[in-house]
């Protein structure tokens, strides 16, 4: 397979500040790649530099495909446009066929059912409608390479579902490259894994993953489980069991505790 994507020695200054120093990997054709780390550590702006939005400060990154798809984790605020009339918009930049164009659009808006908020306006849309909304727009360009910054942030847990079923179909047709904190996708989709600490990167092939810790929790509010990968789960007893690598058990402990949760149990999980 050849490379679609190549990084080399890419460093990033903003503000006279390093994010992220001597950057290399190569990424080939049909893989999807997860890109982790703790909240700071640079993986938007690593992101958006793979994408093109920025330029590296020092070294180059170069790609083989240019038709490209970016879907922020935060989309643009106070677009003067219902959410029909911008994926309308979107659309109107494409060189296929109206009919080909429009049937895509209605086969995302169906998937991610956004129907019911296709005549409200983007501004006063939920996070979790523009979230969808920022991925119809990126899957309606027909990428070679899709990026997606937290891609199951905002989305309730069937939209997820529907979403992950929905990539694992696209990483045949295309590259997709996306930052997580959780490991839905990076169990499900994931072939490498880019680990950012320190302003520099590691890979792991997904042969050779760390194995990840189990952790038991009894919450108070079921909004602190619903982007996590559960492996058991008691709504009655408000009791969840779940798995995360160890990069950020300290992380996610920490967040459980601050929003009342009681931590049951914390172990390897032998199964990993």
């Amino acid at each position: 397979m050849k490379p679609v994507l190549e990084a080399v020695n890419v460093s990033k200054i903003i503000d006279g500040r390093t994010i992220l120093k001597d950057i290399s990997l190569l990424i080939k054709e049909n893989q999807a790649i997860a890109i982790q780390g703790k909240n700071g550590s640079g993986k938007s702006t690593l992101l958006k530099l793979f994408a093109g939005i920025y330029e590296p400060t020092t070294g180059k990154v170069e790609r083989s495909q240019t038709k490209i798809g970016y879907v922020p984790e935060h989309f643009p605020e106070n677009l003067p446009f219902r959410v029909i009339d911008y994926l309308s918009l979107v659309t109107s930049f494409q060189i296929h066929s109206k009919q080909k164009v429009e049937q895509s659009m209605k086969r995302y808006i169906d998937l991610l059912e956004i129907n019911p908020f296709l005549n409200v306006p983007l501004k006063q849309c939920s996070k979790g409608t523009k979230q969808k909304v920022g991925l119809i727009q990126a899957l309606l360009r027909e990428p070679s390479i899709l990026f997606l910054d937290e891609p199951l942030t905002g989305l309730d847990v069937a939209t997820q579902s529907n979403l992950q079923q929905l990539l694992e179909t696209l990483k045949k047709e295309m590259v997709i490259i996306f930052t997580t904190h959780g490991e839905e996708l990076v169990d499900q989709l994931a072939d490498q894994l880019f680990l950012l600490e320190g302003q520099t990167i590691s890979n792991f092939e997904k042969k050779v993953f760390i194995n990840k810790k189990r952790i038991k929790i009894k919450y108070k509010n079921e909004e602190t489980i619903s982007n996590h990968n559960l492996l058991y789960h008691d709504p009655d007893e408000k009791i969840a069991l779940l798995t995360i690598d160890p990069f950020h058990s300290d992380e996610l402990l920490l967040e459980f505790l601050q929003k009342g949760c009681s931590i049951l149990e914390v172990r390897e999980d032998a199964g990993s």
